[in-house]
């Protein structure tokens, strides 16, 4: 999997079903890791084809793939082992992972919907605040 990739099926599922859908509005709802994919489509879709979704809801939201990284629960253990951020954060970045929702959502002109429980086990609610 790679972030173009799952930007793509992201998509390729959206003209599937735009092509079935008529007028309807089409909206991105993203979970977790998916938030970052339906950022990247909706602004995707809005700078090249010059189409804009009906509205982006985030669930469990983070500013980028390098901060969920680094603050996401499973990795603390091991933030304290010198190399982390080098073999894991920066990794994710030579691979080509950014998923900049912080960066997405700045630019996107359809409404948004940020949802994040407090009591998140997963990604810190800082996060979701943050975008």
């Amino acid at each position: 999997p790679s972030e173009s990739g799952f930007t793509t099926d992201v998509l390729a599922l959206y003209d599937w079903a735009k092509a079935r859908s008529g007028n309807s509005s089409i909206l991105f709802w993203g979970h977790s890791l998916g938030t970052g994919i339906a950022t990247n489509a909706a602004r995707k879709l809005q700078e090249e084809r010059g189409v804009q979704v009906g509205a982006v809801v985030l669930e469990s939201p983070y500013t980028n793939i390098r901060d969920a990284g680094a603050n996401i629960h499973i990795t603390k253990i091991y933030r304290q082992f010198p190399g982390f951020e080098y073999l894991i954060l920066d990794s994710m970045a030579r691979a080509g992972m950014f998923f900049p929702s912080d960066e997405n959502v700045k630019v996107l002109r359809c409404p948004l919907l940020i949802l994040h429980a407090e009591d998140d086990g997963v990604l810190p609610p800082k996060l979701g605040r943050k975008v």
